[in-house]
């Protein structure tokens, strides 16, 4: 009997990780963030009153076993026009939410259609906005401008929160968390992709209550607006501070190094750092009682350096 997955995230940064793991079982939930109110997604979330469609339209992708002019056509995005920048796949999630009634509902419909392993499942249903609180106590409400904020203000993300302040989980998610037999949270974008799934009404409940593993799998990179200057330990630490617990059993820390100019091309265009294990942090995590596997999670595609699924996998599986 295939092991249940569950992958806790947004949809840009468990893709991947999504795409490699539906090679191991076929018992897979990805439970997607849905704050996202910028680029396409944020327009069709303003003009038609839905959930944002963009992250999970990038999970249906990863999922998807159909031919690859469809999944060509999922992620397309229109050049010029009216609708330049424009997605595809977030028009269609639309479109099926307007002929279904509900947007969950149309995920259902296009799970279908594109013929994908598992199931890709809303973090919540109701419309959500995150706030962030910096250490230099301004705020700002809105996932697109938080990191551009942090960095134009030199300052880092010291709390976020919602509006509404407790979204309700989808229950479809919160069960699938209960029953799975592993939980991997990421990797993904920290304060705007892993945490507002905390935010969620239910969610922090049946990570701790879940008779499964719960892995977190550590970003291989910081990231400007979020993460620069962070340990593996700063990133544990904020995902505690919003979850009120350690749910936690396992974290999952890439070791493998790439080419210099890789970094350096990184660091130019972002002042991003790759994230490593140092010797203090393992002497905290083992006094947490924290299992830490280190290991090559990690593979290189357009000279960006993204986290393997299969490896990941494998790891897992074991």
């Amino acid at each position: 009997m295939d092991k249940k997955i569950v992958v806790l995230g947004g949809g840009t940064g468990i893709s991947s990780v999504l795409r490699g793991l539906k090679y191991y079982t076929k018992e897979i939930s990805a439970v997607v963030t849905m704050s996202d109110d910028g680029g396409g997604s944020g327009i069709l979330r303003q003009e038609l009153n839905i959930l944002p469609p963009g992250d999970v339209r990038s999970c249906l992708a990863a999922l998807s076993n159909t031919d690859s002019a469809l999944k060509n056509l999922l992620g397309y995005r229109f050049k010029s026009g009216s609708m330049e920048n424009q997605n595809v796949g977030n028009i269609l999630i639309a479109a099926m939410t307007d002929i279904y009634g509900s947007f969950d509902k149309a995920l259902i419909e296009m799970s279908t259609v594109f013929n994908i392993t598992g199931k890709v499942l809303p973090v919540t249903l109701d419309q959500t906005h995150l706030v962030a609180e910096f250490e230099s106590k301004d705020k700002v409400v809105g996932e697109s401008y938080i990191p551009k904020m942090s960095y134009r203000l030199n300052t880092k993300i010291e709390k976020m929160s919602m509006i509404p302040h407790f979204p309700k989980a989808n229950p479809n998610a919160a069960s699938a968390i209960l029953d799975a037999d592993i939980v991997v949270i990421g990797p993904g974008s920290l304060y705007t992709s892993i945490i507002p799934n905390l935010l969620v009404d239910g969610i922090n409940d049946a990570l701790i209550n879940t008779r499964g593993k719960v892995v977190y799998i550590a970003n291989a990179m910081t990231q400007r607006g979020e993460t620069l200057g962070y340990s593996i330990k700063d990133h544990y630490e904020a995902i505690v501070k919003h979850s009120c617990t350690m749910m936690i059993d396992e974290i999952y820390i890439n070791n493998k190094k790439v080419p210099p100019k890789i970094y350096e091309n990184y660091y130019n265009k972002d002042e991003s750092e790759p994230v490593f294990l140092s010797a203090e942090e393992r002497d905290y995590f083992k006094n947490k009682n924290l299992k830490i596997v280190e290991d090559d999670f990690i593979e290189i595609k357009d000279e960006k350096i993204r986290h393997s699924g299969k490896k990941i996998g494998k790891i897992l599986f074991k």
